[in-house]
């Protein structure tokens, strides 16, 4: 289903919507250069590495991290703004009730799936394709293992921003186009 066009603002507005949200964005340091360093200096509500344990330098640049966004940051403009432009694919947006330790724990399970030869393997499940194609076609127990409790899942774009979260356990998506 598509909505109106939004202006960043609007879509900025949108994520904060709920009373007491918090926004979390899970970013992929192989997508967005320098990403350690520019976490170390961001205001921001908190971050982490999605990967456990200590990490090389080298192995720390291309990691995944949780951010806690806060609404009238900078580094949340850069995000949402040049980021999204010119860095297509960096991650995804997660809007919860739940404090950035819990979505980090959420996060990080959903990091590792199980394959048919019993295996645990990493998945990088914050990939916006991946997560086009694979979100339609779950279980409701399925959502619900993907899904926090009131979370939606927002993958930014150029032109357009999906949101997904589950309702009376089916999935239900959102299409928002984003004008200047």
């Amino acid at each position: 289903m598509s909505a109106a066009p939004l202006a960043s603002a609007q879509i900025r507005s949108a994520l904060w919507l709920t009373t007491g949200a918090r926004v979390h964005a899970v970013i992929d340091g192989s997508v967005v250069p320098g990403l350690p360093a520019r976490l170390r200096e961001a205001r921001c509500g908190g971050w982490d590495c999605l990967q456990r344990g200590a990490l090389t330098p080298a192995a720390a640049e291309t990691a995944a991290y949780i951010v806690e966004l806060k609404p009238e940051a900078d580094f949340t403009a850069w995000l949402l703004g040049e980021a999204c432009t010119d860095l297509a694919g960096w991650g995804v947006l997660m809007t919860s009730l739940r404090p950035l330790l819990a979505m980090r724990e959420h996060s990080r399970r959903l990091a590792e799936m199980c394959g048919p030869d019993g295996r645990r393997r990493a998945w990088r499940w914050w990939d916006a394709d991946l997560l086009a194609e694979l979100l339609p076609r779950l279980a409701p127990s399925q959502l619900d293992t993907f899904f926090a409790p009131g979370q939606h899942v927002v993958s930014p774009a150029p032109g357009r921003w999906t949101w997904w979260q589950r309702r009376d356990g089916l999935l239900h998506t959102q299409v928002r186009e984003r004008v200047a």
